[in-house]
């Protein structure tokens, strides 16, 4: 019998590359587990590493170290981990990232704003 746990797992991951496709990002899909160099759950977002749980009892602190790790080995900017919300659905999810990573996109995507903020 194969481990529920797993499985639940790859059901969320799967869940997770599906969401993002209908949402537009048809690039994303479901990376093949137990690789030599773990680079998250999700490929296909540029840029980032995706680590995705479904379990019953999160920590926080181990997800986002995950997440960051992957980010490493993916060579990516960002690490993020998703994180299913009990009876909700996938697009409820939580996402989960350090300040610093929320900085650093705000960074990127506000970088305008940011710097015509700081001109007198």
């Amino acid at each position: 019998m194969a481990n529920p746990s797993r499985e639940k797992g790859t059901r969320y991951e799967v869940a997770c590359a599906e969401w993002f496709q209908q949402q537009g990002w048809s690039e994303v899909f479901r990376m093949a587990t137990r690789a030599t160099l773990d680079v998250g759950d999700l490929g296909g977002l540029p840029r980032f590493a995706v680590e995705c749980r479904d379990r019953q009892r999160q920590e926080l602190a181990r997800n986002v170290d995950d997440a960051e790790e992957r980010a490493v080995n993916k060579k990516a900017d960002f690490g993020v981990a998703l994180m299913k919300r009990p009876r909700r659905p996938v697009g409820e999810s939580y996402v989960l990232l350090s300040l610093s990573t929320f900085g650093r996109i705000l960074d990127e995507l506000l970088v305008e704003e940011k710097h015509a903020q700081s001109r007198p």
